[in-house]
């Protein structure tokens, strides 16, 4: 299954494997789970989302030295934005299907090849693995303080972004071949319709079951697990040595510069170590479900075994876009700088005692 389920749904319908054990929950049950989070609650996070994101733009602008930390949460604000974006076409598609506006059935099976089998998932991809290397810098960096300079350089961290956004774009071309469009016409209606119709390489459903398990695998399993794994050792060895490192700090901060970098470095490690754990929440349950549909052995991504799954994927798309949308409070609320850059953006009184 892609990252949104509502957009594959416009390709190939979901085919229940019987009627009677399909069917766990009532048919308006799942309908209005659906509506809710769809057409609910996935516009206004949406719209939430995008304003706060827009901030993030305006503090990373405002923040005059660009370290590694500042490009990689840059990087991060950028997917956020297309994700939240995605969740807006979503939104429209499920309309779309669900009422048939605005959008027309050709109008859906035109933008079907490209949007649903290729840039639907892409920014979820891209995020997982900036944020896979975040955990790892972190946690480089609990281990290593005084040597963390020498390898998060702006230099690594933009070339870094550069491969997080390259490699799953480039992973998911294939997807580009699945479906192809063609005019035909139709008896019924006397004019040229628009048809969707599988290639030859979207016919091979072992060859594509095995790109699609390979592409979860590289830009979900693999970084979700990663980032559950890294933040929490790294949350172990920051509660394990908190004490330790604030003795030092505090002994030494004025003779000894190094001292005052495990400073700084620590207010950093806790303000991205909150950025995963909230990755790790928001993720986690999707990833599981998507995991539990590929390894069971009645279940592809496109057939279910009951109308549970129908409810999930939208609670757990819902989550998926929370994570897209809360960064900047985390910012504002775990970083004593960008808590004050924030207030000087808005003019707020600078008077924050918050530590």
């Amino acid at each position: 299954m892609n990252s949104n389920a509502t957009c594959v749904d416009n390709i190939t319908t979901v085919r229940p494997l019987g009627k009677l054990e399909y069917l766990i929950l009532p048919v308006e049950t799942v309908r209005l789970v659906r509506n809710i989070c769809y057409l609910g609650i996935t516009p206004c996070l949406v719209i939430i989302g995008l304003i706060l994101n827009l901030f993030c733009f305006m503090l990373f602008c405002k923040i005059g030295n660009r370290s590694s930390t500042v490009i990689m949460l840059f990087a991060i604000t950028v997917t956020d934005v297309f994700t939240l974006v995605n969740g807006g076409l979503n939104s429209v598609f499920y309309a779309s299907q669900t009422y048939e506006v605005p959008l027309t059935k050709d109008q859906k099976r035109l933008t079907a090849p490209i949007y649903s089998t290729y840039l639907n998932s892409l920014p979820g991809r891209i995020g997982n693995f900036i944020i896979f290397l975040i955990s790892l810098e972190r946690l480089f960096c609990v281990l290593q303080p005084l040597k963390i300079r020498m390898y998060s350089t702006k230099r690594n961290s933009y070339i870094a972004v550069c491969l997080a956004f390259i490699l799953p774009a480039v992973s998911g071309i294939p997807n580009l071949f699945l479906y192809d469009t063609e005019k035909v016409y139709s008896n019924i209606t006397g004019q040229l319709t628009t048809v969707l119709k599988a290639t030859s390489y979207g016919k091979d459903k072992k060859l594509t079951n095995t790109v699609y398990i390979a592409q979860e695998i590289l830009w979900r399993y693999l970084p979700v697990i990663g980032v559950t794994v890294s933040s929490s050792i790294t949350a172990m060895l920051v509660l394990l040595n908190a004490k330790r490192r604030f003795k030092m700090a505090t002994a030494s901060i004025k003779s000894r510069p190094e001292s005052q970098t495990i400073n700084r470095e620590s207010q950093v490690t806790r303000m991205l170590l909150v950025v995963t754990i909230v990755f790790v929440l928001c993720q986690l349950p999707g990833t599981i479900l998507r995991m539990i549909i590929n390894i069971h052995p009645s279940m592809t991504p496109m057939r279910y075994l009951n109308n549970v799954y129908e409810v999930a994927f939208p609670i757990t798309y819902v989550m998926l876009l929370i994570n897209s949308v809360v960064n900047f409070i985390i910012y504002y609320n775990t970083s004593t700088i960008y808590r004050a850059t924030i207030r000087q953006m808005f003019n707020w009184s600078s008077s924050d005692k918050r530590k």
